[in-house]
């Protein structure tokens, strides 16, 4: 498949990939746009199966998914580089870490796992058995009460009713949705040599999964750097911008 990706920033700067979660689409990171361009060259993409690169997806793997950031960093030109991954990006950054040592240099995981837990497993149950029982506007609904926390629904109703309504017109598809999820269910961590070059990002009120995971992932990563938000659920990245920034922009700017 050739993908469609879009990159800008400063030319020249270090390459960073942005990976988005079970959505998949780009548009997850414009609220960092802003911040990132001025100091990286920015690779951002629709994943397989979603916005510009929409197909049958069939079943499929974080392997996959990571093989995927190789063929387009390939495509640009580019060889080594850092990554920025929420959720099931954050698992993308690890299976590319454990593989492809010398062409990833940096991690950043917000609110990812070492293995799936059966909490985050019984929402994702919860999420396809609303998509077929009740249809996509109410599974687009739920997916903003997993994505945001009450603090932020509350204060911006009228930026979850549009977020909402982009779902649904947006929307990749019940199997491309499930394929995914399957992907998910069946990640375990790899073995990564060393984790001093991942920052491990996560929110205590995430809804969809639970603290302790980044916790996990810290004592099964020697040398990974943890950041615990007190509040900012799954989207923590975007409920708490600047502090998330403050935290990130450093350990991606840092001297190699």
């Amino acid at each position: 498949m050739k993908f469609t990706h879009h990159k800008c920033g400063r030319e020249g700067a270090r390459t960073l990939v942005l990976c988005s979660g079970l959505g998949g689409a780009q548009g997850y990171w414009a609220p960092h746009l802003e911040a990132l361009k001025p100091r990286f060259d920015l690779i951002l993409y629709d994943q397989r199966g979603t916005g510009a690169n929409t197909c049958a997806l069939g079943p499929t793997s974080i392997e996959a998914m990571a093989d995927d950031v190789l063929e387009i960093c390939d495509a640009a030109g580019v060889k080594r580089f850092d990554l920025m991954g929420h959720a099931l990006g954050g698992l993308v950054g690890f299976d590319l870490a454990a593989r492809e040592e010398r062409r990833v240099e940096r991690v950043v995981a917000i609110n990812a796992w070492p293995e799936i837990d059966a909490h985050t497993a019984r929402c994702f149950d919860i999420r396809l058995a609303t998509l077929a029982g009740q249809g996509l506007a109410a599974f687009a609904a739920l997916q903003m009460n997993f994505l945001y926390p009450p603090f932020w629904i509350a204060a911006f109703p009228e930026k979850i009713a549009a977020e909402e309504a982009h779902a649904v017109a947006h929307f990749q598809g019940a199997e491309n949705i499930s394929h995914r999820i399957n992907a998910l269910r069946d990640f375990r961590l790899p073995a990564i040599p060393d984790g001093s070059d991942l920052l491990l990002i996560a929110s205590k009120d995430d809804a969809l999964v639970d603290v302790a995971q980044s916790e996990r992932l810290a004592a099964r990563l020697p040398g990974a750097r943890l950041v615990i938000f007190e509040q900012g659920g799954h989207a923590v990245n975007l409920t708490k911008r600047e502090d998330f920034e403050a935290e990130v922009l450093p350990f991606l700017s840092a001297d190699v």
